[in-house]
């Protein structure tokens, strides 16, 4: 059974995803009514936290679009973050979209006349937003002059800014250098991946008023294999959609009858075919030959060709050999031996996170630039569900802490809920999924 393969975005699907209506769970209508009610009323930083794929750009793109027709007061800045964008930059960005030219000026010429024109705009009676797609990727001295640009300052020369991210970004919001924000109020909110039935009603909403609207080929296996392959993030269910819907547009277009065969030509041919299938099956009914039909030979139903995962609920178990142990096995024993003497710490790494199950969930602690830091973190803590991985972040290595492996959210969030007192002293752990634990990793494995 051939294996579900994610490609790039095509302008020429069945069913585009790149423009169409925001869809809302009952969750999402009520974090976006929120997000619209702290944007008015709030001068609190707002984040939004949500991993690779799980709709930040579309919220965000939704919240422009209500902004047009519910909230004209808001003048809007919406900024696509660059790790080459330099505060001068940014600035100069926002003072153009004011209209007020910035050629040649110094720095702190630059900022009073920012600060002025944000003043000036609520004096007004407008509302500067500034939406920060990507915050993440942006270099720390942008991001911090952008957080200082919402809660530094006499009130009415402050922005309002809603950041965009993922949520690794709030461990270089714990570092010394962002003091501002460990000192003033924010306002977190996660964008949550649909449940299985909400993988349902998103396919067929984003069916309607196509046409595929009444005859399409999702079944409910073929609904709750996407979930289960997609985790419910939406970015991945698109694509695993597109490419059923290509499939079902491919085997329906083979079985159109092509233009130019006309009535007569399928009369005449009608028998011939009923003759080729009567000798075919006495080639099958005849027991002087082998029937060994293969897979291969087969028209498998549309949703076969998906393929079949542990289901995310499942809890992977290993069941070790009895009579060959291999040589990793009784390395496993003798260091665990020695771990059991000596109180060592054994903190599993990449290979070790490689082979666990991409649909099961782990706790982030802490991301840092440092190993010493992770090092002695780990050393200071003494937990025995450590496991640690490599990757880069804003073009330096980067290690990242994980705590624990569960095999479904709740059960991740009963335990970060449960998580011990000192695990979560100056660090922000979060849940995340084993697969995007796997993806960093293989991102940056050479």
């Amino acid at each position: 059974m051939p294996n579900l393969k994610l490609f790039a975005s095509r302008t020429d699907e069945p069913l585009g995803f790149t423009s169409y209506q925001y869809y809302f769970t009952p969750e999402l209508n009520q974090r976006f009514h929120l997000i619209c009610h702290l944007i008015q009323n709030s001068e609190q930083l707002l984040l939004i936290l949500a991993e690779t794929e799980c709709g930040k750009t579309a919220l965000l793109n939704q919240l422009n679009k209500t902004a047009e027709k519910e909230y004209k007061q808001w003048w809007i800045y919406t900024l696509t973050s660059s790790p080459a964008l330099s505060p001068e930059a940014f600035i100069s960005a926002i003072l153009a979209a004011f209209n007020v030219r910035q050629d040649g000026k110094p720095l702190h010429v630059l900022q009073d006349s920012l600060r002025n024109h944000i003043t000036a705009t609520r004096y007004n009676e407008q509302l500067p937003v500034l939406f920060v797609d990507d915050a993440h990727k942006l270099p720390l001295a942008t991001l911090k002059y952008i957080i200082e640009l919402a809660m530094q300052g006499e009130p009415l020369t402050r922005m309002r800014v809603i950041l965009f991210c993922e949520p690794q970004i709030t461990s270089i919001l714990a570092t010394p250098e962002f003091e501002i924000v460990q000192k003033n109020m924010t306002h977190t909110l996660d964008i949550p991946p649909f449940s299985g039935e909400q993988v349902r009603d998103y396919l067929l909403f984003r069916l309607q008023n196509s046409k595929y609207s009444t005859i399409h080929p999702f079944s409910n296996d073929i609904i709750k294999k996407i979930y289960r392959e997609s985790e419910g993030i939406p970015g991945e269910i698109n694509r695993y959609a597109q490419q059923v819907l290509r499939q079902f547009a491919e085997q329906r277009h083979e079985l159109t009858l092509p233009p130019s065969l006309s009535y007569s030509k399928l009369l005449w041919g009608l028998p011939i075919v009923l003759v080729l299938l009567g000798i075919a099956l006495w080639i099958w009914k005849s027991p002087n030959l082998p029937k060994e039909p293969t897979s291969e030979s087969l028209s498998p139903a549309l949703y076969d060709q998906l393929p079949t995962t542990q289901r995310a609920h499942d809890t992977e178990v290993t069941v070790p050999s009895a009579t060959t142990p291999t040589l990793t096995d009784v390395q496993a024993g003798v260091a665990a031996s020695i771990d059991s003497m000596q109180n060592q710490i054994e903190v599993k790494r990449e290979d070790w996170l490689r082979r666990q199950n991409p649909n099961a969930y782990t706790l982030q602690i802490i991301g840092v630039h440092d190993s010493l830091t992770i090092e002695q973190f780990i050393a200071q803590h003494n937990r025995h569900k450590f496991a640690m991985f490599k990757t880069t972040f804003h073009q330096k290595d980067w290690y990242v802490l994980l705590y624990g492996i569960y095999p479904n959210h709740n059960q991740a969030l009963i335990a970060l809920e449960t998580l011990p007192t000192e695990l979560q002293q100056n660090t922000q752990p979060w849940i995340r999924t084993l697969a995007s634990v796997q993806r960093r990793i293989n991102q940056h494995t050479p």
